[in-house]
This record gives structure tokens, sequence and C-alpha cells, in this order.
């Protein structure tokens, strides 16, 4: 089972939580634009580093570009700031969490057999890359169900990129 958002701030000691903020993404307008701005602009009032902000908001948008294509739309982002460091959630509306592998330890060199087998390894496929990304930058991630589908959580130490 994948660790939910309370299991990674005890796992990665995030301490206590300081400050929480939810915002509706239902019918917003350029939902990708407006989260790179109120991400940036919600972290650069913590204590952390331009690395980790820049790191959260690349993640933020693979979650929010994996909902749109795969889960029926973004419902709600949630920052949670934490003493330590800072956890991103993208609940959106699907409900199958079993669909998101748990461990994706090989993500990479899953995409460079597939691109073997369908193209000789000449190139690696445009898509199908998030979770890898999400896996890189962030210090830990999980999926868990949620009232409106599901939630997809990273995690994010105070400095140093996970990168």
């Amino acid at each position: 089972m994948p660790p939910t958002a309370a299991d990674l701030s005890r796992e990665l000691t995030l301490g206590p939580l300081v400050d929480h903020h939810a915002f509706a993404l239902t019918g917003r307008e350029e939902p990708l634009v407006w989260a790179r701005q109120t991400v940036r602009r919600v972290l650069l009032t913590g204590r952390i580093d331009q690395g980790r902000i820049d790191d959260a908001v690349l993640v933020v948008i693979e979650l929010l570009t994996n909902a749109i294509r795969h889960a029926g739309g973004p419902v709600c982002l949630t920052l949670d700031l934490y003493e330590k460091g800072v956890i991103v959630g993208v609940v959106d509306r699907g409900r199958d969490t079993t669909a998101i592998p748990t461990a994706p330890r090989n993500l990479l060199a899953e995409l460079q057999d597939e691109a073997s087998t369908t193209s000789g390894g000449a190139d690696l496929p445009e898509s199908g890359r998030g979770l890898f990304l999400i896996n890189a930058f962030a210090n830990g991630w999980g999926v868990e169900p949620a009232h409106e589908g599901k939630v997809v959580t990273a995690a994010f130490c105070l400095t140093g990129s996970a990168a």
C-alpha cells in the first residue's frame, strides 16, 4: 500500500504543520499557469530554498497534467507547509489507485524497455515520464482514496534537491 501524506510527514520528519492551503480547481481556466504562479507565491513565504520551490512547482504541474489526462480533471490542490518541508497534493476524479505504481524505482528502465521494443531504442516516448519525474524530484510520494476520487501527494524536505 502506498504511503499517505501523514506517513510521508512522519517518515521524512517534516515536523509540525505550520500552514495549510487548499485551492479549488474545478472549472479554473488555465490551471497549469495558475498553479505555477500560486505554488511559487505560497512557497516563497516559507523558508524553502529556491531549488526546492522549483522542484515542487515541477511536480505539481506533473500531478495536474496526469489528473487532466487520465483522471477526469483536477478537483483541488493542497499545500501543507511543515516546519521542515512541504507536502503538495492534487485531488482528482479518478478512483483507481491501483493504476498508479507504488514502487516507481524502475520507471526509467521500463520506459527504455518500451522504447527499444517499439522503436529499436532510438527514442524514449514523449509521454509517460511524469511518475519518474515525481519520484526523482520529491523526497517521497503516495496516493490514497479521497472523497472526490483520489489524492496524489508528494513531499519535499526544506533544503536540498532529491534529484
